[in-house]
């Protein structure tokens, strides 16, 4: 039955107001009670269009991949085409900081995520993977990038902890290197990213050009390396390796036998 709407509620507004509330105070402060505050309705109004918190949760998330553009075919090549898809989910998580914890952490079950993964997987088939391969480099990418962005995330809060803590330095006589990152070399998010781009980039164009490992089977792989090189010629009448292998086999069904 399609959600009904009260006093100009509807479900996309109640998921959008909740994700306003989340990029403001967090993920803690979502609750139906403060919620439907919000919105100026009693908390048991909002299940005229959520489920449950659950299906709260998991509508936010979904929210937040609306602003992800699904992934189409495009000109240029696919390693120019790859970073812009990367560089444009990292501008989304970083337009939701707050989320960030949600989105890390939900499995794919809205029509709104699946479409996105979905599109994603075509696109990466698309230039030679299998679908196994496809779906693992996928994972990495989004791994790669959820994890970059709840980096700089917190780093705030980890340069608070430590103002706290009375850390204001490193020893350097004993750690120079890393005392020399931290007090001389600027932190730079944007450039950490990009290089980490074209790491996986670079990965992902040694996996394309070993062939089997990326859009074939094992069996695919057999045939195109070829026959298996033949051994040596035996003589016919030479049979004392069979006589042996016949021996072992015998003494292991003894040994299952009587063990």
């Amino acid at each position: 039955m399609p959600p009904r709407t009260r006093a100009g509620l509807s479900r996309e507004r109640v998921l959008r107001t909740a994700l306003e509330l989340v990029d403001r105070e967090g993920v803690d402060a979502l609750t139906m009670r403060r919620l439907g505050r919000e919105l100026g309705v009693e908390a048991m109004s909002l299940y005229s269009y959520v489920e449950n918190k659950q299906d709260l949760i998991e509508g936010v998330v979904e929210q937040v991949f609306k602003e992800m553009p699904l992934i189409v075919p495009g000109p240029g090549p696919w390693q120019e085409r790859l970073r812009n898809h990367a560089r444009a989910f990292r501008a989304t998580l970083l337009r939701h900081p707050r989320a960030l914890r949600l989105v890390a952490g939900r499995p794919i079950v809205t029509e709104g995520t699946t479409a996105f993964v979905e599109s994603a997987l075509v696109e990466l088939r698309s230039i030679g993977l299998d679908l196994a391969t496809a779906d693992r480099v996928l994972e990495v990418i989004a791994s790669f990038t959820l994890g970059h962005v709840a980096e700089w995330v917190e780093d705030d809060v980890r340069q608070g902890q430590r103002r706290l803590s009375g850390r204001h330095g490193i020893d350097r006589e004993r750690f120079p290197n890393v005392a020399t990152v931290q007090e001389e070399l600027p932190s730079d998010p944007d450039a950490e990213f990009e290089l980490g781009l074209d790491l996986l980039v670079a990965g992902l164009e040694r996996l394309l050009e070993s062939g089997p490992a990326a859009g074939g089977t094992a069996a695919d792989g057999a045939a195109a390396s070829g026959p298996a090189p033949e051994g040596p010629e035996r003589d016919p009448a030479d049979t004392t390796d069979a006589t042996d292998a016949a021996g072992a086999a015998g003494e292991d069904e003894l040994g299952e036998a009587t063990g």
